[in-house]
């Protein structure tokens, strides 16, 4: 029978007061914040950028159902761009400076108020809000299919064309 001799490397210090001592960061408790300012750069929402825990039970609350069909070897799955939307700002949004009608609004994230900006808001500053958050959290991007890439390219270039014969109606 062989035996195996096991060493340590040699640059492996063995007294560990050989070992520089540094600060040995925290990894749990992970929080980062950010503000997406509204265009009137007053009203915000404060973001949080998701933790694992957080990440893990967004992607619980989105899950995708995936049939395959025996027979003719097709695969189907059922996808809710909105609802995920929706769920993703509702997981992220901590705190906002959110007025109606004049009157500040409490935020509660479990409150009915977010649902009612998520219903009533501007659909644009709703995806704006959903960019932002998906840019704060890179795995999020991996969400995103060709086609919906090619979907906003498409939705970019027509309004560019808008935008460009609005200038020119404007400048002549």
């Amino acid at each position: 029978m062989e035996s195996t001799t096991v060493t340590e490397p040699r640059d492996t210090p063995t007294d560990f007061s050989e070992i520089p001592q540094q600060v040995q960061h925290d990894y749990f408790g992970f929080t980062h914040t950010e503000k997406f300012y509204f265009p009137d750069g007053i009203t915000y929402f404060e973001i949080q950028k998701m933790n694992e825990g957080q990440k893990s039970k967004f992607q619980k609350s989105t899950q995708r159902d995936l049939t395959l069909e025996k027979g003719s070897g097709n695969a189907k799955f059922s996808m809710d761009p909105a609802r995920e939307r929706h769920e993703l700002i509702k997981s992220s949004v901590i705190s906002w400076n959110l007025t109606r009608g004049g009157q500040p609004i409490p935020f509660d994230a479990r409150g009915r108020a977010i649902q009612d900006f998520l219903d009533l808001g501007d659909p644009q500053i709703v995806e704006d809000i959903e960019l932002f958050i998906r840019k704060l959290n890179p795995w999020l991007l991996n969400d995103l299919t060709v086609e919906e890439i090619d979907k906003q390219i498409q939705e970019l270039q027509e309004l560019r064309v808008t935008v460009e014969e609005k200038e020119r109606g404007e400048s002549s």
